[in-house]
């Protein structure tokens, strides 16, 4: 009997223990990574599982401890927070469970590995911020980035992809109160409840492994399809020329779904968009392309309107404003057509890095993942981030 209930105390000790910090396996070389899930918000329903801690992140502070937090609102006041029925006068509160965290998005549960910070953002705001093992953060991940039912040597190229842009973000990150959000202009994070089973294979078989260009973490973009060419990425963004991420001809994604597309517009409905983005504009008459890219995508358009009036926009300006999901990619020809446009393209998404349809065509010609990533980051490095300090 004494010996049953010592082993209740160490049992109960190695809970506990869990609890005080993010976790166990989050430590050493294995670093974290802080991804927004939900940004300025007025309340939201947490739920926690197994043993349970409400700490204070700033002092440690433990202000509650217990065994199942079921679905509870909380929110903020002027004096700190508003877990159900209970007020904790901080501006942070850490949700730290030895299972996992679960929110209430509206009509689903949705489980999130790691600890959950709540920062307070003023006006009855706060934004909430999942802290997890970047490994796990790519688990939850991979699933919304490609099918699990790709050939897994794809999937594990997308995991190193992933991967190393996490750190990418993360360094660039280092002064903000959170390093990724969950969304397209992160990548998307659905936690635990996205993890599946082949996805986790290719974490696990490309765990730790990570791109590197001149001993410098390489911004590894990706994209749906590239449309037959990637692009450079000193064309959309303040970036130094870099090989790896200068642009090449692709030619495996031509099976993609994705790498013909037409869509026809109202130039009323151009030029309301324009406006509504303060360019003034009366009705259009005609839109050109002045000057392409190396990769043949239109880099600056010239916009003409009926009253005489030329003006000039960028690519990358008028696809995001007219919208990306519209303007599929920048690799288009216009036809006019009096009081309407067409725009015929080939492939989806900005064209930087790899291309993913590309990579599972590869994966289906029995390319494994290192020959894919060398095909789309060529020159860069594949390394081991647990084998380096500086990473």
């Amino acid at each position: 009997m004494r010996c049953l209930r010592l082993l209740s105390i160490i049992f109960a000790a190695a809970i506990l223990s869990a609890c005080s910090s993010i976790s166990p396996s989050y430590e050493g070389k294995i670093p974290t990574i802080r991804v927004a899930i939900l940004t300025d918000v007025p309340s939201a329903q947490f739920k926690m599982r197994g043993s349970y801690q409400i700490l204070d992140p700033k002092s440690g502070q433990i202000l509650e401890e217990g065994r199942l937090l079921d679905f509870v609102p909380i929110s903020v006041n002027s004096q700190g927070f508003e877990v159900g029925q209970r007020h904790f006068a901080v501006d942070r509160l850490r949700l730290n469970p030895s299972k996992d965290v679960s929110l209430w998005t509206g009509d689903k549960e949705r489980r999130y590995r790691g600890v959950i910070d709540l920062i307070k953002t003023g006006d009855g705001m706060f934004t909430a911020v999942n802290i997890l093992s970047i490994e796990d953060y790519v688990r939850g991940v991979l699933y919304h980035e490609v099918s699990h039912r790709w050939p897994i040597e794809a999937i594990k190229a997308q995991a190193v992809a992933t991967r190393t842009y996490a750190f990418y973000r993360k360094k660039m990150a280092k002064d903000r109160e959170f390093d990724v959000t969950n969304d397209v202009y992160s990548q998307v994070y659905g936690g635990r409840t996205s993890e599946k089973y082949r996805t986790n294979i290719a974490v696990n078989q490309t765990f730790g492994q990570i791109l590197i260009f001149n001993g410098e973490i390489l911004p590894a973009y990706f994209h749906a399809c590239c449309g037959g060419h990637t692009e450079d990425a000193s064309e959309l963004w303040k970036h130094q020329e870099m090989y790896p991420l200068k642009g090449k001809v692709c030619v495996y994604c031509a099976k993609s779904p994705y790498y013909h597309w037409e869509k026809n517009y109202q130039l009323s409905q151009i030029q309301e968009k324009l406006n509504a983005n303060g360019y003034n504009l009366w009705l259009i008459k005609d839109i050109k392309i002045l000057e392409r890219t190396a990769s043949g995508r239109a880099k600056t358009l010239e916009i003409t309107t009926r009253d005489g009036k030329a003006v000039q926009i960028s690519g990358k300006d008028f696809r995001d404003i007219i919208g990306p999901n519209e303007v599929r990619n920048l690799k288009f020809d216009i036809k006019m057509k009096g009081y309407f446009m067409d725009l015929v393209g080939q492939g989806w998404g900005h064209g930087v890095g790899m291309c993913q349809w590309g990579a599972r065509e590869m994966a289906e010609q029995h390319y494994d993942y290192q020959q894919i990533l060398n095909y789309y980051y060529s020159g860069s490095q594949l390394v081991d981030y647990r084998k380096s300090a500086r990473f």
